[in-house]
């Protein structure tokens, strides 16, 4: 599933579905689940255009085998390639199938969207395919299916292999190429107890099971379309006229946000392979394979990023130049996690908001608040603060190519009052039996957040308390506190204290961010 020379855009796309397959065990939303289908897309389209490359690959070598009877053994492993890359795309397709019936098949296509690529009826369903793979028959159809994927893999590879008897003599590095840029592969982890299968079926939603299968299909195709190219490149060692003819789409961008729309160019590309120019960006050469510039860029920031320059070919008639511009979007991987329940916004204090559109940089994501007021931290964060009310709303918006502001989503807060502190005098917690010499060494009465409050930094002082000293077999001793110092008349009193005495401070006050509050009252036992 990963490993050899992708392309920039087959890396962006792997590494899209690897972040939302860390979503996989949690309540995943219908957003993520949309992506899933949109990712199937995608990869359905891109198999349309491989399919589009081969076919134009083996018109092309029928045609040369009918006049050179060298190219038929060439030929012959093209067919297989093509008949073993088929069949296993149309297992994966059956196999696709089953799992959607089960699951209460797909809902009716938009109009004009093919019915393969409609929205599942259950989209989030994770026990049909799961019982399917895992449970029948023991598990043998999860087994089936990797050991296809190798078998499927083995069997293109094996087809690029030299033979002196049929005919067919390949250079070793187009194996080993091949090989490398192969993505269909379906190994365990040695250091995992779970099998391939498991890891990426048996806990996955149905809408990532059959975007994975369909990768899996244009990992094959990818695959059956090298081995062709491989072999094509063996019939005729001083002229290829159609090994680099290839169906090619020219977009102003490779995302586009919904309700933009999307533009592109389509046309047929004609190249070879060994033509000698030059492709130079930012006036620097771009290293070449098989005729073709490798431009690779790691941007440190999102946004989108233009990039171009101009390819130098040598002609009879001089050097002609031919200029070109593209560009990329870069955005930052990850998953964007939350407890629902867990939306609150405290009063009276700076409550920190993390805040971010994928696609954009954040100078132009603006943020907005209902039922509060929020501002930038200065370090890429966002403070909310709200001094009243039940509820607010975070919306956050984007800054389009053509200068308008989209509404990219929000998110509700419920409003509530900070919890109330818990008084501890000194060290000592209410209820906790202690020495009377504890007790003595203690300086202060305190008022403490306590260690499972999220927020640093909220701090509560005590402004006033009263201080009772309560024998066993004596009259109770009463003395107000001002602050939150233990008075020297208050140790006396504590001085005096025998095994069963108990101490107890009452009418406890605070103040903290959110103003002054009475605290619950401390009761300790001397032993």
């Amino acid at each position: 599933m990963a490993g050899g020379k992708l392309s920039p855009r087959q890396k962006m796309i792997n590494m899209m579905y690897l972040v939302l397959m860390a979503l996989l065990a949690l309540n995943v939303s219908k957003e993520i689940l949309k992506s899933f289908q949109l990712i199937e897309i995608s990869f359905n389209k891109a198999q349309d255009n491989i399919n589009t490359k081969n076919n134009t690959l083996m018109t092309a070598f029928e045609a040369q085998s009918q006049n050179r009877a060298y190219v038929v053994p060439y030929y012959k492993r093209a067919l297989k390639a093509k008949k073993i890359g088929d069949d296993f795309v149309a297992y994966l397709e059956n196999l696709k199938k089953q799992l959607v019936e089960a699951a209460g098949n797909r809902k009716e296509p938009e109009p004009g969207q093919p019915a393969n690529e409609a929205e599942l009826a259950q989209p989030d369903n994770i026990e049909k395919h799961a019982n399917y793979l895992f449970e029948a028959n023991g598990g043998a159809n999860a087994k089936e299916l990797q050991a296809k994927i190798n078998e499927t893999r083995v069997a293109l590879l094996s087809l690029l292999k030299t033979n002196a008897a049929e005919g067919v003599s390949i250079d070793v590095n187009e194996y080993k190429k091949v090989e490398g840029r192969s993505d269909l592969i379906a190994e365990d982890d040695p250091n995992s107890k779970q099998s391939w299968a498991s890891v990426y079926f048996e806990h996955s939603p149905l809408a990532a099971v059959t975007a994975l299968l369909t990768k899996i299909q244009n990992d094959a195709k990818n695959t059956q379309a090298e081995v062709i190219s491989a072999l094509a490149k063996n019939i005729d060692k001083d002229k290829i006229s159609f090994d680099k003819l290839t169906a090619a789409v020219i977009a102003p961008s490779s995302t586009v946000m919904i309700g933009e729309e999307y533009k592109a160019q389509v046309l047929l590309v004609a190249s070879n392979s060994k033509s000698e120019h030059d492709v130079v960006v930012n006036g620097s050469k771009l290293p070449m394979v098989d005729g073709m510039g490798q431009f690779k860029a790691v941007p440190n920031s999102q946004g989108v990023f233009e990039w171009g320059g101009t390819i130098k070919l040598q002609t009879d008639t001089g050097l002609a130049l031919f200029p070109f511009k593209a560009e990329y979007q870069a955005f930052a991987g990850g998953a964007t996690i939350s407890a629902t329940k867990m939306n609150v916004l405290y009063i009276g204090v700076a409550n920190p908001i993390s805040v971010s559109v994928p696609g954009f940089a954040p100078k132009d994501v603006s943020v907005t608040m209902q039922g509060g007021r929020i501002s930038s931290d200065g370090k890429g964060g966002y403070n909310a603060i709200v001094e009243s009310g039940r509820d607010a709303k975070i919306t956050a918006s984007a800054k389009m190519r053509d200068g308008s502001m989209r509404t990219m989503g929000s998110m509700p807060y419920r409003i509530r009052p900070l919890p109330r502190p818990e008084a501890k005098m000194g060290s000592i917690e209410s209820g906790r039996p202690s020495p009377k010499e504890a007790l003595m060494a203690q300086s202060a009465v305190i008022a403490d957040m306590g260690p499972g409050f999220a927020f640093e930094g909220i701090n509560y002082n005590v402004t006033s308390f009263q201080f009772i000293f309560a024998p066993r077999r004596e009259d109770a001793i009463l003395i107000n506190g001002s602050g939150p110092m233990i008075t020297g008349q208050m140790k006396g009193a504590l001085n005096r204290a025998k095994r069963g005495d108990r101490v107890i401070i009452d009418k406890i006050r605070a103040r903290g961010p959110d103003g002054e509050r009475n605290l619950l009252p401390i009761m300790i036992e001397i032993q």
